[in-house]
């Protein structure tokens, strides 16, 4: 019932303030949902009362490259993160490759491929504690 009320409390904020909405699986059994607006994100893991919030730093490098520095703070655990991630973008393709460092040792690294389809982005990758992730974005 928690989970529900979180799932729907979510949807009312992504509908009513956000400028994103999304949904991300992995192969380790968990799951995401996200909302988001302008260089924030509110990111709910699905099978445990954990939420993430997110501000997002854009360096463009030149055309086609981009350093994305993410900042996370995990609330219930007072957890942050720091994810550096190098993008390389052309036309409706974006490849990046990141790394997660916590404030007392350093985890793992990701790659994925963001593929953009009008308001729709879908997220394939794999990092490397062996997870595939899936993700969906709707731009609102």
């Amino acid at each position: 019932m928690k989970q529900l009320i979180t799932v729907l409390f979510l949807f009312v904020v992504a509908k009513s303030y956000s400028q994103s909405l999304g949904y991300e699986m992995r192969t380790n059994d968990r799951s995401y949902i996200a909302v988001g607006y302008g260089h924030f994100e509110l990111r709910h893991r699905t099978d445990l009362d954990e939420n993430r919030f997110t501000y997002r730093g854009n360096v463009k490098m030149d055309e086609h490259f981009t350093l994305s520095v993410p900042i996370h703070y995990k609330i219930e655990k007072h957890d942050p993160t720091l994810e550096p991630r190098f993008v390389y973008k052309t036309g409706n393709y974006s490849v990046w490759v990141q790394h997660e460092f916590w404030y007392d040792h350093s985890d793992n690294t990701a790659i994925a491929v963001d593929i953009a389809d009008n308001n729709i982005r879908y997220r394939v990758g794999w990092d490397t504690s062996k997870t595939v992730r899936f993700r969906i974005l709707v731009k609102l």
